[in-house]
């Protein structure tokens, strides 16, 4: 495969592995702390890793040719990330990813109707085969649906436009000024929503608080660069590996054996995804 079309891959299966690690920890941290306070140390990070890859400070965001598509995209995430982190406080790791797994098929669709990116039929089956695997991953059973899996359902379609919109703003501005928009932001209002729900953490936490502001700060990092590089309809069958990778974390964390339908519907996400960079490679060719 060529290696322009190879990186954006890499750089999308690398943000999923972050973001399930990142999800791993918030499902500890949202049981004694508030969202703004979780998300505010995020950000902080986020703002420090983007200034050292950007090599450049925060006024690099001045630059920016789409400011309104800039704010509108921030506005997104944040509330994709204020509901993720809301669903892992009540709902378990895999319930959460299972109603994610939709997220690539709105991504597709949105991709396809408002951004002119043509998807065929291979495309389709790939992405509607990817969330039929995630959802054996899972198992059929959502024993936790209620009132908080809502807030699941609300957040995996912000994720599928907040993944369309980092394609607009892609095509407008450089990836340093995008990577460098969200977490100013971000920071400047949950810096001081958090003042009214701080807790102090002990030692301990101050750790899995840092850990998992750089993993999450990592994985918008590298969404933000696989996006400026690729098509977002092309990438969405590697969405489907995020659920494979919170099976494997669930199994290593918290126990949870893997059973007969988790194993084939894993073996079903790493067939669709690599069938799609086989088909990435084709038309690199």
């Amino acid at each position: 495969m060529a290696a322009s079309r190879l990186r954006p891959i890499l750089f999308f299966l690398g943000a999923m592995a972050l973001f399930v690690s990142m999800d791993a920890i918030n499902k500890t941290l949202t049981q004694t702390y508030a969202v703004p306070q979780i998300m505010a140390i995020r950000f902080v990070l986020f703002v420090a890793m983007g200034c050292i890859i950007a090599r450049q400070g925060p006024w690099l965001v001045l630059r920016s040719k789409a400011p309104w598509w800039q704010a509108l995209r921030t506005a997104v995430l944040l509330v994709e990330m204020m509901m993720f982190v809301l669903s892992f406080r009540y709902l378990p790791l895999a319930d959460v990813h299972a109603v994610a797994a939709a997220a690539p098929l709105i991504a597709t669709a949105l991709a396809h109707f408002f951004l002119g990116e043509k998807v065929d039929f291979v495309g389709w089956l790939l992405v509607a085969g990817g969330m039929v695997g995630a959802v054996l991953v899972v198992g059929p059973a959502f024993e936790h649906f209620g009132p908080a899996m809502w807030f699941a359902v609300f957040a995996t379609i912000t994720w599928g436009v907040y993944q369309i919109l980092t394609r607009i703003v892609g095509r407008i501005d450089s990836a340093h000024v995008t990577t460098l928009h969200t977490p100013i932001v971000g920071l400047a209002i949950m810096s001081v929503v958090a003042t009214f729900y701080w807790h102090w953490p002990t030692p301990f936490e101050w750790v899995l608080l840092l850990i998992g502001g750089a993993l999450g700060a990592g994985a918008h990092i590298l969404v933000v660069r696989a996006l400026a590089l690729a098509p977002a309809s092309e990438l969405q069958p590697y969405n489907y590996f995020m659920v494979v990778f919170a099976t494997v974390l669930g199994a290593v964390i918290y126990g949870d054996v893997p059973g007969i339908w988790t194993w084939v519907g894993a073996a079903i996400v790493v067939a669709c995804g690599l069938v799609a960079m086989r088909r990435a490679a084709k038309k690199a060719a």
